[in-house]
């Protein structure tokens, strides 16, 4: 009848003291950070995994962005025509013959192999000059295939003065030129609508080689419908077919291929992440039953134990732990039940014993350690550059400096053909065409000087930056100084009259835009290793600093193209460099190791993943425990010597601990009626608070009085 009484005031109790569910208690976090670690290793085994053999990412990367550039300066090319064209028109003497017009636009601008002035309506031409070229109605800029099968660009313009002409001109047009590697198989295709290759260069697929000749196609027709991207074949003689494709402009229906055969790189082993995650699994479940043992078995053993006291039920004796929290907790609780019965004081041995906060710190180092050891290990890796990937970043960087040299060069080909045509004209007559040719991206300003180097009114752009000065008389394009915080890049010609040159300045930020068709950090530099134009923030005319870079910009502009890997470590990089026909400058590119798409950069970027990850669950981990459920205990048990009043700070295992202390502590004072019930404060907030005197009571951890008997626990 007795242990029938006993249980159900113990029950009572447990009812009494409520207790939140999830995410609340003890053992919650350890679980689920050991599920999250078990994932985590799982995911660890698939992400550290070696890609297949194929050709590296980077490569096909590489590919696409030199055939995008490539498209961009064969769509700009064609526009440069029209540009040229209605520039030359616009200057030319609209009272001359026919004749007498075309000659001189042939004259000025050679590039023309056949030119047609024709009426407009009927298309019935006036005057031809060179090849035969079908006149046209209409404003455009149409490829067409000459009767040598060669590509040609034919622009058509109407006549300033005269509306009712049209001029329709043809010229040379083809694949910009650029690097191929004869060692990649490298080639360039230029295809039509109806896909038909109307240019190429390098190597070709032969025409046997289906799989080959299916790319191409496919490529053709996505190209011509306007899209941009790249197909990879079937790996084959350790090589892999690698076709990138992009649409010429909008309106000239052409799509531009670059075909290469990369080498494949070696798969890696298929379970480089096993032993990682094999690791993992043992530190989870290491640090799971060292927490368990030290922290959620004794919590709970001592609730168990805590509740039996507070109830009433003072005939077994509380188990003491081995972790320090918890033990100090159970003996104040010993203490309370031998000292209702009336019992010698219990003596607690003094045991070399295990914090908790000590374990969960251990549990939390052992995922932070293996963290540590897979960013070492499998993170510190360094990864191999293919030949083909250096040579890819070759081609893109010989493109982008091709591109410097014909904008700069166009740009002086355009000064001096108007200043043919304009002859001893004033130079007031040049307004329309001044403004025509500061409409063009690659310039920032042009207008025409006097003999004292002093601006005209016949000026357009923005305000010009080239200090006043006297300009010789052979036109050329020159660098103002190497002083100054924006470079000053202009081109020059000299009118007919002698006593007026045309200048125009080039945009920097257009020649920084043209070097973003290379890879990573691009540079234009000059002969004095000075950099006057790069892709990211710089400081004009600063010296380009690094021994490896320097030796390539020299290199370079000793009239080799650079292509190697410098560095060692996180400062490998791939440095490119090739000097600009007819100018003493040099492309300068820099692209670091660690961002290229290659498989040792992939594995490496997902080891730094997981680590990352397994840190931050070590420090959940640890701050998880320890401000849930460390830091509380410590509190209840710091509270043990039953001087004050005892507040649970959770609805938790731990707050179940803490309400019978606080029972304890009262029955102390009222006897073991107040044991089985939780005591609800009376009255109301408005009535005095008494202070009632403290009770003296012995330290329940200190030592007991040898003329006593000790009743060992």
């Amino acid at each position: 009848m007795r242990l029938k009484r006993k249980g159900r005031r113990r029950t009572d109790l447990e009812g009494q003291l409520a207790e939140g569910g999830f995410p609340a208690g003890v053992g919650v976090p350890s679980t689920v950070l050991v599920l999250l670690l078990i994932l985590l290793a799982g995911f660890c085994a698939v992400q550290l995994r070696e890609p297949d053999a194929s050709a590296p990412q980077a490569v096909v990367e590489s590919q696409q962005a030199l055939v995008e550039s490539l498209a961009k300066s064969l769509a700009a090319t064609a526009e440069q025509n029209a540009s040229d064209l209605r520039a030359a028109v616009t200057v030319s003497d609209p009272a001359s013959q026919p004749a007498d017009l075309l000659a001189a636009v042939n004259q000025n601008q050679p590039k023309w192999r056949g030119l047609t002035l024709a009426e407009r309506s009927t298309g019935k031409p006036i005057v031809t000059r060179g090849e035969a070229v079908a006149a046209a109605t209409d404003a455009s800029v149409t490829p067409v295939v000459g009767q040598d099968g060669q590509l040609r660009m034919q622009v058509s313009v109407p006549l300033p003065g005269d509306p009712a002409r049209m001029l329709t001109a043809v010229t040379f047009a083809g694949i910009p030129a650029a690097p191929v590697d004869a060692d990649l198989q490298h080639g360039l295709v230029l295809a039509n609508k109806e896909s038909q290759i109307v240019d190429s260069r390098g190597t070709l697929p032969k025409t046997d080689d289906a799989a080959a000749q299916s790319l191409l196609a496919s490529a053709a027709a996505a190209a011509s419908a306007g899209q941009t991207g790249s197909y990879v074949g079937e790996p084959g003689d350790n090589r892999a077919l690698v076709v990138a494709y992009a649409p010429v402009g909008t309106d000239l229906g052409l799509a531009l291929l670059s075909v290469v055969r990369a080498p494949v790189t070696e798969a890696g082993p298929a379970r480089q992440g096993l032993r990682p995650a094999l690791a993992l699994v043992i530190v989870a479940l290491v640090g799971f039953g060292l927490i368990r043992a030290t922290l959620v078995g004794p919590v709970r053993r001592l609730r168990a134990d805590a509740l039996q006291v507070a109830s009433g039920n003072l005939a077994d004796r509380v188990r003491l732990p081995h972790s320090s929290e918890t033990r100090r907790i159970a003996a104040a609780i010993e203490y309370c039940r031998t000292k209702l019965r009336d019992e010698p004081k219990p003596v607690v041995r003094r045991r070399p014993r295990l914090s908790a906060r000590v374990a969960v710190f251990i549990a939390a180092l052992g995922v932070l350690a293996w963290s540590g050891w897979v960013m070492v290990t499998v993170g510190g890796g360094v990864a191999r550059v293919p030949d083909s990937v250096v040579s890819g970043h070759r081609s893109q960087v010989g493109n982008a400096a091709e591109t410097i040299s014909r904008t700069v060069n166009d740009g002086l080909t355009d000064l001096r053909s108007v200043a043919g045509l304009n002859g001893t004209k004033d130079p007031s007559a040049l307004l329309p065409v001044v403004r025509e040719l500061a409409g063009q991206d690659r310039f920032r300003s042009v207008y025409v000087i006097d003999q004292s180097g002093v601006v005209t009114a016949t000026s357009a752009g923005r305000p010009p930056l080239r200090g006043i000065n006297v300009l010789p008389a052979d036109p050329g394009v020159r660098l103002q100084d190497t002083a100054g915080r924006v470079p000053v890049l202009f081109a020059h010609a000299l009118l007919a009259d002698g006593n007026y040159t045309l200048v125009a300045e080039f945009d920097v930020d257009h020649l920084s835009d043209l070097l973003r068709r290379a890879p990573g950090r691009v540079r234009l530099v000059n002969s004095e290793l000075r950099t006057l134009a790069a892709t990211d923030g710089f400081v004009a005319f600063e010296q380009i600093r690094g021994d490896s870079v320097r030796r390539g910009v020299t290199d370079a502009l000793s009239g080799r193209t650079i292509g190697r890997v410098e560095g060692e470590g996180r400062d490998r990089a791939v440095i490119t460099a090739r000097s600009v026909d007819d100018l003493p400058w040099a492309v300068l590119s820099e692209k670091p190791v660690r961002e290229l798409s290659l498989p040792g950069n992939e594995v490496r970027n997902g080891a730094m993943l997981v680590a990352l990850i397994g840190g931050l669950l070590a420090v959940l981990l640890f701050g998880w425990h320890y401000l849930v459920l460390i830091r509380p205990l410590r509190a209840v048990a710091a509270a043990g010597k039953f001087t004050d009043v005892i507040y649970p700070q959770r609805q938790d295992e731990i707050g179940t601990i803490a309400c019978c202390l606080e029972i304890c502590r009262q029955a102390l004072s009222d006897g073991v009626s107040r044991l089985g019930s939780a005591r609800r404060p009376q009255g109301t907030a408005t009535e005095e608070t008494t202070q009632l005197p403290r009770i003296i009571v012995d330290d329940p951890l200190a030592e007991p009085s040898p003329r006593r008997s000790r009743a060992e626990v």
